[in-house]
């Protein structure tokens, strides 16, 4: 009886934290949709269906904004959610393993070293940068992959400081790229560093959201593996898991997920971190529901950021990653205080 009475407060917290969140995922959508200039201005969504101005002001720069903070923080979110799983690691990301750093680098060493942005196209320029950022983060996971199965038995322990390892070395080769730059170039490599949702088109909207549909459906059909190992990497393999293969295909969905988003919008901090510890803190630690929520509490952070950037200095908007770095220190520091204060 106890059990059922259990299940059936645990059904009811699920269904009501799933309509909370929805909704409020809506409700920041309507308001990032709405905001603009450090104005909200809520009679210009009618004109979505309007042929107006206002319409192309929607459908050229709002909603696709407003799609790829939905898209980019729920992307973030589950792979955040993915290493923090099978790391075994509370602060694994894509930043604490390297992921970050790589795509920095990719991005300078594309508009530093390749010139992009001295060739007369915008899609060459676009593609440079995205295809480079994307590629180094690709050789980023390959290599701490590579590390971790010469140097080691592919424990998490050796993975998260294989990458860290990694991230310094990207992190001080793009330092060194960016000395030796032009004025004009160092600039651009480091503003790209910032993050920016208004690089958002329909095109890159369109692959975001091919990656979002592949990796959550991996990740949620693998999501009983991702419970066994967290009863460690022994008690994984005795429920029939096999832990290295896991965590080489896990790991690869999740530098997907992550290292697209950075690609096309730059460095976002914290989202991919806090996100998946929110989602623990109220929804609990199956994996069946920790991904889908790691997505909706990611997009709702990072609306809220986009939303918040066009405020702080109006008509100025404010780079993302400054917002959500700002936003997640407190947040993180918040979260491992009530952690603390539960056990």
């Amino acid at each position: 009886m106890q059990y059922k009475e259990f299940q059936q407060k645990r059904y009811k917290k699920i269904f009501l934290w799933t309509i909370l969140s929805i909704f409020l995922l809506t409700l920041s959508a309507i308001f990032a949709i709405s905001s603009g200039n450090g104005k909200l201005d809520f009679s210009i969504i009618p004109h979505l269906f309007l042929d107006s101005q206002k319409s192309m002001i929607l459908y050229s720069i709002r909603l696709p904004r407003t799609i790829a903070a939905i898209l980019g923080g729920a992307l973030l979110g589950i792979s955040g959610c993915a290493m923090q799983g099978v790391l075994r690691n509370p602060l694994a990301s894509p930043y604490t393993i390297g992921i970050a750093q790589a795509s920095a680098f990719g991005a300078s060493f594309a508009i530093i070293a390749l010139g992009v942005l001295e060739q007369n196209s915008g899609i060459l320029q676009s593609v440079g940068i995205v295809g480079c950022a994307f590629i180094s983060s690709m050789v980023c996971m390959i290599l701490i992959l590579y590390m971790g199965t010469k140097l080691s038995t592919m424990d998490s322990s050796s993975l998260v400081l294989a990458g860290v390892a990694l991230g310094a070395l990207f992190s001080s080769t793009t330092m060194m790229l960016q000395f030796f730059a032009s004025d004009l170039n160092a600039a651009a490599a480091i503003f790209w560093t910032f993050g920016d949702l208004g690089k958002a088109t329909w095109n890159n909207l369109t692959i975001l959201s091919i990656c979002f549909f592949l990796s959550i459906l991996f990740l949620w059909k693998n999501h009983w593996k991702m419970d066994a190992l967290s009863f460690g990497d022994e008690g994984a393999k005795a429920r029939g898991v096999d832990v290295k293969a896991l965590r080489i295909t896990i790991l690869i969905f999740a530098t997907l997920s992550s290292a697209v988003v950075v690609a096309y919008f730059g460095i976002i901090g914290f989202v991919g971190l806090v996100a998946p510890h929110i989602t623990r803190l109220v929804i609990g630690t199956s994996y069946g529901l920790l991904i889908p929520f790691s997505a909706i509490f990611g997009s709702i952070l990072l609306i809220t950021a986009d939303v918040i950037s066009k405020f702080i200095l109006p008509p100025i908007i404010m780079p993302i990653g400054i917002v959500t770095s700002f936003m997640g220190v407190p947040l993180f520091l918040y979260l491992l205080i009530r952690k603390k204060s539960d056990t």
